[in-house]
């Protein structure tokens, strides 16, 4: 009886430690369209708030997570390089800069659906490379 509690318990802890604290941020696929969304708008609103002149836009991924909370919150450490296009222009065709200015951003986007409303927001910590 004794052996078999503490099996059970054992399988239980080795379940829950696989699977990660609940409630904490997990690693996420840069393909889910919710994630890529999430980036776009991250960068997006980088891009509205830095003073630079010059549209930045993500020269590598470093690490996507996601995290559940009462909505969803999206995690991604990002280089940002500087692209050749000033802002308020087409930004869609603007290629990275060849020695480019980088930015290591962490962007923290948090979404809340509230019936029919859905909220997003950020916060992002830059480090200059």
């Amino acid at each position: 009886m004794y052996c078999n509690m503490i099996v059970s318990f054992l399988v239980v802890t080795l379940a829950v430690a696989s699977a990660g604290i609940p409630g904490g941020p997990v690693d996420a696929n840069i393909n889910d369209e919710d994630v890529q969304k999430a980036l776009r708008f991250a960068v997006a609103q980088y891009n509205r708030q830095s003073n630079d002149v010059f549209v930045r836009k993500v020269s590598k991924v470093i690490k996507v997570q996601q995290q559940v909370v009462a909505g969803m919150n999206y995690i991604f450490t990002v280089k940002l390089g500087r692209t050749n296009c000033k802002k308020g222009g087409v930004e869609t065709l603007c290629a990275i800069h060849k020695d480019p200015k980088v930015a290591r951003v962490r962007h923290t986007v948090s979404t809340l659906q509230y019936c029919d409303y859905l909220f997003t927001f950020m916060d992002f910590h830059v480090k200059r490379d």
